[in-house]
């Protein structure tokens, strides 16, 4: 039982101690440009995340080897977690507040007894310091410095033959697609079936488009892949015959919307609205 009770706290310190987050604690805002200096292109390697892992690294460090009884290396993790966090602590002048470098030495004096419940109960200030900032600032760290912007991606219309910005393209596939189902909607068939080979000639460059970012095969055409080409031949097929069936002609419409559309919106569209946010003029 006593075995169990130590594992126990271990794995709830360890789990959470480091993000004791609420939702109403989330905040987003711009990073600090200091923060800039830490990530490409001003640095060649992502130095802010890989010294949040070296913490992390050394934190999860300190209770692996007290689970196990490797007290030679519960010093070694605990000495080095506090000269991480000396050293991270230092880095980005606008978060020196988060920093608690007592709580971070107390947590090593309390890991050098090799007491894993002593430890575990140290871990909470050293946790607090870690989950107020990652509260306040780990979402629009993400979002500036680890997903792609795309309001730097040109793309070439095929209809047009235009270069334009990729939001004003969105736009241009919007339009093209209310050619189609608003057409349909009206019997105008003929309209409908001209619109889709416009629609469907732009919806399909976005196979171009998505592999500058997504350059394996597979995942450049998970959005405009075999579930598009389906949904794009059912909708010729009704478009093109003397009585469309309304409910396979909207079937395949959904087909588009779903696979196509909203699972890229749902994967890249919260993080544009905040870059675009970011990167209005003040």
């Amino acid at each position: 039982m006593r075995l169990f009770q130590i594992l126990f706290i271990a794995f709830v310190f360890f789990n959470f101690a480091v993000m004791p987050t609420q939702a109403k604690d989330m905040v987003i805002k711009e990073p600090p440009k200091s923060l800039s200096k830490y990530y490409p292109p001003v640095s060649k390697q992502p130095k802010w995340i890989q010294q949040m892992h070296k913490m992390s690294g050394h934190f999860g460090g300190v209770f692996l080897n007290l689970k196990e009884k490797d007290f030679e290396n519960v010093d070694k993790h605990a000495d080095k977690l506090v000269e991480e966090y000396k050293k991270t602590s230092e880095m980005v002048p606008e978060w020196e507040e988060y920093f608690d470098i007592k709580a971070a030495e107390e947590f090593a004096t309390a890991a050098k007894t090799h007491d894993i419940v002593k430890a575990g109960k140290a871990s909470g200030g050293l946790g607090k310091t870690c989950g107020k900032c990652h509260a306040e600032n780990e979402v629009s760290v993400w979002a500036k410095f680890h997903w792609p912007s795309f309001h730097k991606i040109k793309v070439t219309d095929p209809v047009s033959e235009k270069e334009v910005e990729f939001d004003e393209y969105m736009g241009i596939i919007s339009s093209s697609f209310k050619g189609v189902t608003v057409n349909f909607g009206e019997s105008q068939y003929g309209r409908a079936a001209k619109a889709l080979k416009t629609f469907k000639s732009r919806f399909m460059e976005l196979k171009s488009t998505c592999s500058k970012c997504h350059t394996g095969h597979d995942v450049k055409r998970f959005y405009v892949g075999k579930d598009a080409d389906n949904a794009f031949a059912g909708l010729s097929q009704e478009l093109n015959s003397d009585k469309p069936n309304p409910g396979k002609f909207w079937k395949n419409i959904g087909m588009l919307g779903k696979t196509g559309c909203k699972h890229c919106h749902l994967v890249h569209r919260t993080n544009s609205f905040i870059q675009e946010m970011w990167e209005q003029p003040e």
